[in-house]
């Protein structure tokens, strides 16, 4: 019942959003994350989710940046922790952007379901920062980025949609390992924090 009450906040959000504040967009958000959580080979179970903890919405987190594409690369496998198929990857573009004073960038890529596909276009950007191990999960977050997120050289990063990888909640699932061209030297106090009930790590 839990898991149909919240797959129907889920498909209800695009109505709900309408005319409400940032905050209130962002808890909606946050309440279809829940509902993700306990879909399809779900990591934790429905009374855990109690459990999952974030930061407070900060709009300064939502950033405008540049978008550098980066066209003609190749496509590779980003490794990953605890036995998993490393994941196909081609590197999309760069995001530039000042926060908190400091200028920073990020790679994005682009997930592939196999080497030459071309069909879908699935953009994440796996990241580390001054807050791993100490406020978040150690392993580094992942941020998702949706194609209407950039109008040509323009782009929107929302940290406070950054998420953990399904092993922060349980030990043992396979997760993509960030990159080290994509580890900030700087805090990033938005999104999700450690688990509250069992850290991965």
């Amino acid at each position: 019942m839990l898991v149909k009450n919240l797959l129907i906040v889920l498909l209800s959000i695009p109505f709900l959003a309408q005319g409400q504040s940032y905050t209130e967009k962002l808890q909606l958000y946050r309440e279809a994350y829940r509902a993700r959580l306990l879909t399809d080979k779900p990591p934790l179970k429905a009374s855990d989710t109690q459990y999952l903890r974030f930061f407070k919405p900060d709009e300064d987190y939502c950033v405008k940046g540049t978008f550098e594409p980066i066209n003609g690369a190749r496509p590779f496998m980003m490794n990953t922790m605890h036995g998993g198929k490393p994941l196909s990857v081609r590197e999309f573009g760069i995001a530039r952007f000042n926060l908190k004073g400091a200028a920073l960038s990020l790679v994005i890529y682009r997930v592939l379901a196999t080497p030459d596909d071309d069909r879908t276009i699935k953009l994440l950007i796996p990241f580390n920062d001054l807050t791993n191990y100490h406020e978040t999960f150690g392993g580094g977050r992942y941020l998702d980025v949706a194609i209407t997120d950039i109008k040509g050289a323009n782009i929107v990063l929302d940290f406070n949609k950054s998420y953990n990888p399904h092993t922060a909640y349980e030990k043992g699932y396979p997760y993509v390992i960030p990159p080290r061209v994509n580890t900030l030297k700087v805090e990033i106090n938005a999104g999700e924090k450690i688990f509250g009930h069992k850290p991965g790590y």
